[in-house]
């Protein structure tokens, strides 16, 4: 029999023994609780305002599919992590993170609800986890977490949703696969979005009422974010402004540097004066004149270089409205934004002033040592982490999947004939020979649907992906709609 330990003061202070069934706990913490080891849960816990939820890296959280044992909290069908006091969730980098994951055997979206964090006196973090298959992956309830270098995907709804004057800072964090959105602002939230690769949302991030994220300054000031947001093959859109607000975007990365491309996967004023503008310029490296140098590119989320094509069945856990419909994932631009040092040249530089009888002359700096050269590279650009395949979409050469065949999947006759619609999400596993080689249903409104989408699949050719001119497998989100009409 094997034997796991939860380590707590409070309601959970005991030792489980785990036979063939897991023992499930659920209800309230009121006092400071400790989690380790594996924990499954089948309804709502709450932390008391009073209490601290701490979890230790390595832990797994498995949550009971479709259940609510207390039949409370939002939904009272599915269970909810209720957060009133304070969360402390850190994992390790490698091999340490924590992970919050659904204990079906076939894991969907929205098996459970999500993580709310409502405690506003105590900041609550969340450090390299994972949250996965919930109908919201993590809430911001007029609280203000720490959420960072974390993979929030395959969620329902929204990945990361801020709400109610939320001023969560989201950092360095794998947004991806979500079913509405990666990052949800309303009702006067106003997160800080830094370093993130938000990817393969249907739309990246929607703002809502008088919400206000900042999403990059260029210059930042102070607290303000610094953009570095990889931000690109969503499907709808990467910002879908439905406030009155102006929206900082600047100094992020959208896989091109065609501003007319930018713009067209962006709602906001230009397509409806009720709303406020969206400012993406300067996006990340475009020239700043006359002399200013681009930088070197922002550093990649660890997160998302790990292998985390999930797993994670429980029989193998591991570690791993109103939209324009035109605008779609594939049509990103093939070029990723490139970083560059442009040497100052004596045409661009202004002499001081000086007395009438001194003559300005301009003496270019001394060619630097190779030693120095040598030196000003490693400060400069980082060593690159190993990446183990398949690699994210947004690491492939040109940023994105390239098509050699698609097939149009088959409407089942009898949703056409009833008149029913719906959607199929498939996390897709590419070979390096553009082959599909695997995939996975993440979403899927009805199995004639699920069928219908598997057999287009199946049928799928891609360009062989690459990256640094090297043939890799690549794992992508396919998204297939059955639209009547459509």
């Amino acid at each position: 029999m094997k034997r796991i330990f939860i380590w707590a003061i409070g309601v959970f202070g005991a030792t489980l023994l785990l036979g063939q069934q897991p023992n499930y706990v659920s209800g309230k913490i009121s006092k400071d609780t400790r989690w380790s080891g594996d924990v499954h849960i089948n309804g709502d816990v709450v932390v008391a305002r009073n209490a601290t939820l701490t979890i230790d890296a390595g832990t797994r959280i498995f949550i009971a599919p479709h259940q609510d044992v207390t039949r409370g909290g939002t939904d009272p069908e599915l269970t909810e992590i209720i957060i009133l006091g304070k969360l402390v969730a850190r994992g390790a980098e490698r091999g340490g993170r924590i992970l919050f994951t659904s204990a079906a055997k076939a894991q969907r979206m929205r098996d459970w609800y999500g993580i709310v964090i409502k405690g506003r006196r105590q900041q609550s973090e969340l450090r390299n986890c994972i949250i996965e298959y919930a109908y919201k992956g993590i809430t911001a309830y007029g609280s203000a977490p720490v959420i960072e270098n974390c993979e929030v995907r395959f969620n329902f709804y929204i990945g990361i949703s801020a709400e109610v004057r939320a001023k969560p800072t989201i950092r360095n964090c794998l947004i991806l696969g979500n079913g509405v959105a990666g990052i949800n602002c309303e009702l006067g939230s106003a997160p800080l979005v830094e370093g993130n690769i938000i990817n393969q949302n249907t739309n990246g991030v929607i703002i809502f009422d008088r919400s206000n994220p900042d999403i990059g300054h260029q210059p930042a000031e102070g607290t303000q974010s610094k953009g570095g947001n990889r931000i690109f093959n969503n499907f709808e859109y990467d910002i879908y402004n439905h406030s009155s607000m102006e929206i900082y975007a600047q100094n992020n990365l959208w896989n091109t540097e065609d501003v007319a491309e930018i713009r067209k996967r962006i709602f906001d004023r230009e397509d409806n004066a009720a709303y406020g503008p969206v400012i993406f310029e300067p996006y990340f490296g475009q020239t700043q004149p006359p002399i200013a140098r681009r930088r070197a590119l922002p550093p990649v989320p660890s997160i998302a270089l790990e292998s985390s094509v999930s797993t994670s069945g429980p029989e193998n856990r591991g570690g791993t409205s109103g939209t324009r419909n035109n605008v779609s994932a594939n049509k990103s631009s093939d070029t990723l934004a490139v970083a560059e040092q442009r040497t100052p040249s004596a045409e661009n530089i202004s002499p001081v002033p000086v007395k009438r009888e001194t003559v300005y002359v301009y003496q270019p700096p001394p060619e630097p040592s190779k030693a120095e050269k040598t030196e000003a590279k490693k400060e400069e650009s980082p060593p690159k982490p190993q990446i183990q395949e398949p690699v994210l979409e947004a690491f492939l050469d040109g940023g994105k999947r390239q098509y050699i065949r698609r097939v149009k999947p088959e409407y089942p006759k009898i949703y056409l004939n009833t008149g029913t619609e719906g959607t199929v999400i498939l996390q897709v596993v590419v070979g390096r020979d553009g082959r599909v080689e695997s995939y996975r249903v993440l979403r899927s409104d009805g199995e004639l649907f699920t069928a219908a989408a598997i057999d287009a699949i199946k049928q799928y050719r891609y360009k062989p992906g690459t990256m640094n001119g090297k043939p890799v497998k690549f794992r992508v989100i396919e998204r297939f709609r059955f639209k009547i009409g459509g």
